[in-house]
């Protein structure tokens, strides 16, 4: 199949998914007006509400603690606007939460504190928006920090543990569990939805939609951890030969085991993709140039014994690039590979292998 007739490239990425659920910069903006809001509150019930006062600190302390809270929250957002993906950051926001929130519960006079739901909301507020991992997280620090803050109460303030009190962390801590469970059934399914909407049906590799999604969440992650990955993007040499002269499912066969190589040749973490037709595109991560050169001329060796045994005549031309060494987003980089491939391709008479020009 030629080249020159796939789909256009320039196609733009979506938003990706990865190991956590990564949400919209609409979602995350939400996320940090509620802390605002609940914060306004915070502050509101201590220094506004008649006959109430903190407990443990004065209300110069625990006004400085919600100050610190707003700059450091503040400062996450800005660092949000600009980076959308970032896990650290994702961790490092609600263990704020949890810390301000159990600074409240200890101040807080009531023998019923109410303000031990605000737990509620910072479990259901990072878990729903950021995948499971970030539940179980924020589920264990919460939950963990309840019964922390509920001793100190008792120990520091001599706060009666009464039964409406039992039974508040009762129910508070059943509803949270019941909502990881349930959230871990619908994961599962849209798990499942995805993998069969983003898996190429005849080679098992992921398909465009599904490589765009993680290139593009890979860009933005770039930008948060620094961790530079290789593109390869590979090109089945003389396969229309095989379709016209052998027929198709002769070429189906070839793309089928070309891509059982690429993925015994790889590690977990990285991906492979058909991009299309007789396109195939493979994201190594945390990889050097040379290394996935390496990668790719075992990827070449393998494919020529497998074509001299089966007497079916094709082989490979990669072209490799560099995040973000060779092009800062998916479509630069993926731009700069082609060339480097098509260049391979027009010097040699198959399986070439080049590397990408630098970004300008």
């Amino acid at each position: 199949m030629d080249r020159r007739r796939q789909p256009d490239r320039r196609a733009h990425p979506d938003a990706s998914s990865g190991h956590y659920r990564y949400p919209s910069w609409q979602e995350q903006k939400v996320q940090f007006l509620t802390r605002f809001i609940f914060l306004a509150l915070g502050i509101g019930f201590f220094n506004f509400t008649d006959g109430i006062a903190p407990t443990l600190w004065s209300g110069t302390q625990l006004n400085t603690a919600y100050a610190i809270y707003f700059v450091i929250q503040a400062v996450l957002f800005a660092h949000a606007a600009r980076n959308h993906i970032c896990p650290t950051r994702y961790h490092l926001a609600m263990w704020i939460d949890i810390t301000i929130s159990s600074l409240s519960v200890l101040n807080d006079p009531y023998p019923i504190p109410p303000s031990l739901l605000v737990y509620i909301m910072v479990v259901l507020g990072n878990g729903m928006r950021y995948g499971m991992r970030l539940f179980a997280e924020s589920l264990v620090g919460c939950l963990g920090a309840a019964t922390v803050v509920l001793a100190l109460r008792y120990a520091l303030n001599g706060a009666d543990i009464s039964p409406g009190l039992v039974f508040l962390n009762l129910f508070g801590a059943i509803i949270l569990v019941y909502s990881y469970v349930l959230m871990g059934r619908i994961e599962h399914s849209r798990n499942e939805l995805e993998q069969s909407s983003t898996v190429d049906t005849l080679t098992g590799l992921l398909n465009r939609r599904a490589l765009q999604d993680i290139a593009s969440s890979m860009f933005q992650k770039l930008q948060c951890n620094k961790q530079k990955f290789v593109l390869l993007f590979a090109d089945l040499d003389k396969f229309k030969d095989v379709n016209d002269e052998l027929g198709h499912a002769a070429g189906d066969l070839v793309l089928r085991e070309f891509a059982r190589i690429v993925r015994h040749s790889i590690r977990e973490p990285d991906v492979a993709a058909r991009f299309g037709g007789d396109e195939f595109v493979i994201i190594l991560e945390d990889t050097s140039l040379e290394h996935a050169r390496l990668i790719a001329e075992r990827i070449q060796k393998q494919v020529t014994h497998w074509s001299d045994e089966n007497e079916i005549d094709f082989s490979v031309t990669f072209g490799l690039g560099e995040a973000p060494t060779h092009g800062d987003s998916f479509v630069h980089l993926l731009e700069q590979v082609d060339k480097a491939l098509y260049h391979s391709k027009s010097t040699h008479t198959g399986g070439g292998l080049a590397i990408a020009r630098p970004a300008a």
